[in-house]
């Protein structure tokens, strides 16, 4: 088969497609026929190796994908060849979805619903469940609240959008560039505040009538936690995801005492595999019915992984999708 492994850590130009043998699935796995793999910052990470995996090169780079099952192990109960799956948390201690076929554990498989294409499942990946998790499982949102998403144009960020107005909450967002606004609104946001030009915890404040917002999802949080805290209202949550570009964070103690607000951390890892397929599960249902979309952004063939990777690297919006 076709895949696309690195043999080296280093940039884009260390990925090479190249031919390497059809695996065959181990009694608890199964062997999808990849339709579709989504490109994602981990898959960066562990390229350049500041995400060490157990794994080491040569490897097929690529954690989310989607396609047909083509072989089931003797213990699998879950699928069976021709069901049509999605799967995310490859290429960490395994092979990875950059390949004309993949290995999944039977605890990886998401069933996709009928309506829902390949690219569209391949696409809510690890990004969906991150959102989710950080809203539902750790920021405890309820139905009424009002939400800022900082960040609000990324794969994280553009879920959380999503999920959250689509269980009931009022969605405020930051974000910047070119098309960055008119996506965000679009996907639900009631006003999204540009983060480079205006004052966000001002906005936030002037939009929500001196109050503050219920929940951040924050997605930059060595640089924005200061700023999260003055927006928050009191018995606030604020959820962060990504770090940012710096390793710590500060906040002022002062005004978090005196509004009780709650920093909450997640990492989607902690919720193990059969946890990250139930909320996917979950995901794709609502994706089926129409109220979440994944934003795709440019599919490119396989062999182009090069060129996704650079692509990453650049402002873009939607997600990048390799297509074997």
């Amino acid at each position: 088969m076709k895949a696309v492994r690195i043999h080296h850590y280093g940039g884009p130009d260390v990925l090479v497609y190249e031919d390497v043998p059809t695996p065959e699935p181990g009694p608890a796995q199964l062997l999808v026929k990849v339709a579709a793999a989504t490109v994602n910052p981990i898959d960066v990470s562990v390229r350049e190796d500041r995400f060490p995996t157990p794994k080491k090169p040569p490897k097929i780079l690529g954690s989310d994908g989607a396609g047909v099952v083509e072989q089931a192990g003797a213990d699998v109960t879950a699928a069976r060849p021709g069901d049509r799956v999605a799967f995310s948390g490859l290429g960490i201690g395994s092979e990875g979805s950059y390949a004309e076929y993949a290995l999944i554990a039977e605890t990886q498989v998401v069933h996709i619903p009928d309506g829902l294409s390949f690219v569209d499942a391949a696409a809510i990946g690890m990004t969906f469940p991150a959102a989710y998790y950080a809203l539902v499982t750790r920021g405890a949102l309820r139905e009424g609240e009002t939400v800022l998403v900082q960040g609000a144009s990324g794969g994280v960020g553009s879920a959380s959008v999503q999920l959250a107005k689509a269980l009931g909450a009022r969605v405020l967002a930051t974000a910047s560039g070119p098309g960055a606004a008119d996506l965000v609104l679009g996907l639900g946001a009631e006003a999204v505040i540009d983060f480079r030009t205006e004052d966000v915890p001002a906005r936030v404040l002037e939009l929500t009538g001196g109050k503050g917002v219920d929940l951040v999802h924050e997605l930059v949080l060595s640089v924005n936690l200061p700023a999260d805290v003055k927006l928050v209202a009191k018995g606030g949550r604020i959820v962060g995801t990504g770090q940012g570009p710096g390793p710590d964070a500060t906040a002022p103690i002062g005004e978090a005492l005196s509004k009780d607000v709650s920093v909450l951390f997640m990492n989607l890892s902690n919720a193990g595999r059969v946890g990250v397929a139930a909320i996917a599960t979950e995901i794709a249902a609502m994706a089926a019915a129409g109220k979440v979309r994944p934003v795709i952004g440019t599919e490119l063939p396989l062999a182009e992984a090069r060129r996704a990777h650079e692509l990453l690297a650049e402002d873009h919006l939607g997600k990048i999708v390799l297509l074997p």
